[in-house]
C-alpha cells in the first residue's frame, strides 16, 4: 500500500539518468530532422503554418496580404487555410505554433511563386515561403522535446531500460514520427506543452504545469479539457482543491490571452478566432451516434486507423484497463483527459484529418496526454515472462518499421 501510495504522490525512485532521456531525445531529433519535409507541396495545414510564421518574422503582423485569393470560398482550403478578416486575410488558426518557428524565419523571409492545381483542375499561382527549413525543424525540434518530457515524466515510475523503450517506441512508432515532426502542423508543438504540463504535474509543480497547458491552449484550445481533468483527478485522489486551482489558474492563462488574439484580429472576444461558430456548433450538435463510428474507425479506418501502422498501443490500451488502479493521479487525469479530448475532436470533425501523410494525426494529442499511464500500464502488464513480453516485442518492432518503411516510400513518392 505505501508504494502505491509513494507512485500516487510521484516519489517513486528510479535510475534513469536525465542525460541518458536528453541523449535519447537528441537522437531522435537528429532523425526526424534528417526525414523531414522541405519541398512543395507542404500541405494546407503545415503550410498555412508556415507561411504565417514566415509573415511574422517579416513584418511582425499576422496578416497574410498574399493570400488573399486562397480566403475565398472556392479556394479556403484548397492550397491553405485562410480567412478575411476586419484586417485584412489572416490564417486560420490560433498563434503560437507559428510563433515558435518565427525567429528561425528570421533568417529566411523570402517568397516565391508557385503554380497549384486544385482538385477540380484550376490552376492557381501560390505564393510559398522559399524555404520550409524553419518550419520543418520546429516541428522536429519540439516533438522530440515532447518524447523528452514524456521520459522524464514516467522516469521515476518505472526503471532506465522501460523509460528509454518508451522514449522509442512512442517516438518511432507512431505518428509522432510520420506526421507530427515531418511538417509545420499543430500537433507537434501542442504535443511538447501537453508533455511538459504533465511532466510538471508528475513532480506536483500545478502551477508550471497550468501555464505549459495555456500554452498548448493556443494551438488546440480544446487541449484545455487535459488540464482540467488533471486538476479534478488529483484533487479527488488527494481531498485537496489547492492543485487544482493552481493548475486552473495559471492554464486559464491560455484562454485570455487566445481571446485577446483573436480580439486584436477578428474583433470577436471568444476562443474560437478563425474557426468561427462551426467548430463549437458540430461539437454540441453531432450525433452520438456518429461519435461512436468515428471512435471506433480511430482504431480501424483503413488509412488513417491506429492499429495498423501502431500495433503496440492494443495491448497498452489492454494494459491500461488491467492496470487502471496503479497508475499515479496524475496520469490518471491526463490519459482520462485524453479521452475527452477525442470525444470533442470526433464530435467537431472526421477521422482522416485530410490526406498526403501517412498514418494518423487528430490522436496524437491525446496519445501523448494518456503516454505516461500507457506506459506504466504496460511495464506492469509485461512483468510476466512468457508470451506477453514476446508479443509486446513483435508488435513495437513492427510499428517502428512500418513507421520507417511506409513513411520512407511515401515521403518518396
Amino acid at each position: 500500500m505505501q508504494v502505491l501510495e509513494d507512485v500516487n504522490k510521484g516519489v517513486v525512485d528510479a535510475p534513469t539518468s536525465k542525460w541518458s532521456i536528453v541523449v535519447v531525445a537528441i537522437g531522435l531529433f537528429l532523425l526526424y530532422a534528417s526525414t523531414a519535409t522541405y519541398t512543395n507541396f507542404y500541405g494546407t495545414d503545415a503550410f498555412t503554418n508556415a507561411a504565417f510564421s514566415r509573415a511574422l518574422a517579416d513584418d511582425q503582423s499576422p496578416i497574410l496580404e498574399e493570400h488573399a485569393a486562397l480566403a475565398t470560398a472556392e479556394n479556403r482550403g484548397v492550397a491553405g487555410w485562410f480567412v478575411d478578416s476586419p484586417r485584412g486575410t489572416v490564417a486560420q488558426y490560433p498563434p503560437l505554433t507559428a510563433l515558435l518557428a518565427a525567429p528561425l524565419y528570421a533568417f529566411e523571409t523570402g517568397y516565391e511563386q508557385n503554380s497549384f492545381t486544385t482538385p477540380d483542375g484550376r490552376s492557381i499561382v501560390v505564393a510559398t515561403p522559399t524555404s520550409y527549413v524553419p518550419a520543418s525543424v520546429t516541428s522536429a525540434l519540439s516533438v522530440a522535446i515532447a518524447v523528452g518530457f514524456f521520459g522524464l515524466a514516467v522516469s521515476r515510475l518505472m526503471p532506465r531500460s522501460a523509460t528509454l523503450a518508451a522514449m522509442a517506441v512512442g517516438g518511432l512508432g507512431t505518428g509522432a514520427w510520420s506526421v507530427a515532426s515531418d511538417r509545420l502542423w499543430q500537433h507537434g508543438p501542442a504535443m511538447m506543452f501537453i508533455s511538459i504540463g504533465t511532466y510538471f504535474a508528475s513532480r506536483d509543480r500545478f502551477v508550471a504545469s497550468g501555464f505549459a497547458f495555456g500554452a498548448a491552449v493556443l494551438i488546440r484550445p480544446h487541449t484545455a479539457v487535459i488540464a482540467a481533468t488533471i486538476g479534478i483527478a488529483v484533487a479527488i485522489s488527494r481531498r485537496s482543491i489547492r492543485e487544482m486551482l493552481q493548475l486552473g489558474a495559471t492554464s486559464f492563462s491560455g484562454v485570455v490571452l487566445l481571446a485577446i488574439y483573436n480580439n486584436a484580429v477578428f474583433g470577436d472576444l471568444s476562443v474560437s478566432g478563425g474557426y468561427g461558430g462551426g467548430f463549437a456548433d458540430r461539437v454540441v450538435g453531432s450525433s452520438p451516434l456518429l461519435l461512436v463510428q468515428r471512435m471506433g474507425e480511430m482504431f480501424v479506418h483503413f488509412r488513417v486507423g491506429i492499429l495498423w501502422s501502431s500495433p503496440f498501443i492494443a495491448l497498452s490500451i489492454w494494459a491500461l484497463v488491467k492496470h487502471r488502479k496503479s497508475s499515479p493521479d496524475w496520469a490518471v487525469g491526463a490519459a482520462l483527459g485524453a479521452v475527452v479530448y477525442l470525444v470533442i475532436q470526433f464530435r467537431a470533425n472526421r477521422v482522416t484529418g485530410g490526406d498526403g501523410f501517412f498514418s494518423y494525426r487528430y490522436p496524437l494529442e491525446a496519445l501523448m496526454a494518456a503516454g505516461p499511464m500507457l506506459a506504466y500500464s504496460t511495464w506492469l502488464y509485461l512483468q510476466d515472462e512468457g508470451i506477453r513480453r514476446r508479443l509486446f516485442t513483435v508488435l513495437a518492432i513492427a510499428s517502428v518499421g512500418f513507421h520507417a518503411t511506409e513513411f520512407s516510400i511515401w515521403s518518396l513518392a
